[in-house]
């Protein structure tokens, strides 16, 4: 079996990657820049998602049978800041993508739990009111429904927060773990009273190559673990057994921030998936992988 991986660059995109390898797949990884951590296994090509033409070729030439889409633009301060470019990749480069897979490969989206906005609810089911107020969150949205128009057979998998080795300290727990590698003996923080829903990365991409054997075409499925923890809990398993001090950092706090984000995994618990790896055992190795 061959997949094709957009993003396989990327923190979840080469978690996927070793995990379809190790699966016994064909992997070829769609990467827009050189790929400085390759990983072994994986043949990687150069592909622009914006570049319908380029998607178009690449796409007829791997041939794969499954197609997972993470290429995107996900920093949320960094969609905000470019909003044109974070349209054109994530709205125009996933129609192109979608576009040009084979009519018999099926595919996964990879979405996002900020499509719901402000819960309404809590835990947020997949039937809760889609109220994204981001660009980020916007731009997924309507790829979302660009994807069903298309008429594919795609699958939207709608990941909450996860962590594990190899994040980006633009991202709030990879930033602290990386604090405290230096030896930070004053760790600067938000607003760790919010609670959110974080799982590891690895049961994530697992329930994407999950989705795309058991997920129905056009229905979206939650990725997560269906708790939340206050963010202080996080900090508080990272900086265990450290003399820290903790500083609140006012450039830090975001003033829109929603209290509690917190999902409901029930129907992708009901095809059979569940994360299984502990949180407390992800900070750990995030915290070792510097």
């Amino acid at each position: 079996m061959k997949a094709v991986v957009t993003g396989a660059g990327g923190f979840a995109g080469k978690w996927l990657c070793r995990h379809l390898l190790a699966e016994g797949w064909t992997v070829t990884g769609w990467i827009r820049r050189r790929c400085p951590k390759p990983v072994p296994g994986v043949r990687y090509r150069m592909v622009d998602i914006r570049d319908s033409a380029g998607v178009a070729r690449a796409m007829q030439e791997d041939a794969p049978d499954e197609v997972f889409h993470l290429a995107a633009v996900t920093h949320v301060a960094s969609c905000e800041e470019d909003p044109d470019h974070a349209r054109a990749t994530n709205v125009a480069g996933t129609v192109n993508v979608f576009s040009a897979m084979p009519a018999t490969a099926r595919g996964v989206f990879a979405s996002t739990c900020h499509v719901y906005g402000r819960p309404e609810s809590s835990p947020i089911p997949e039937d809760h009111a889609l109220n994204g107020e981001s660009v980020y969150a916007m731009t997924k949205l309507e790829a979302e429904k660009a994807v069903k128009e298309l008429g594919r057979h795609v699958v939207i998998a709608r990941a909450f927060h996860h962590t594990g080795p190899g994040q980006s300290t633009q991202y709030v727990l990879a930033d602290w773990a990386a604090q405290i590698r230096r030896g930070a003996r004053t760790l600067h923080v938000g607003d760790a009273s919010v609670e959110r829903d974080f799982t590891d990365v690895r049961d994530v991409v697992t329930g994407y190559a999950f989705l795309a054997r058991e997920g129905a075409a056009g229905e979206a499925y939650n990725l997560c673990a269906g708790q939340a923890w206050p963010l202080s809990y996080f900090l508080g398993c990272l900086a265990e057994g450290r003399s820290v001090t903790i500083e609140v950092d006012p450039q830090r706090l975001r003033h829109r921030d929603v209290p509690r984000f917190c999902g409901d995994p029930t129907r992708a618990a009901t095809l059979g998936w569940k994360p299984t790896r502990r949180i407390e055992e992800t900070l750990a190795e995030l915290l070792a992988a510097g």
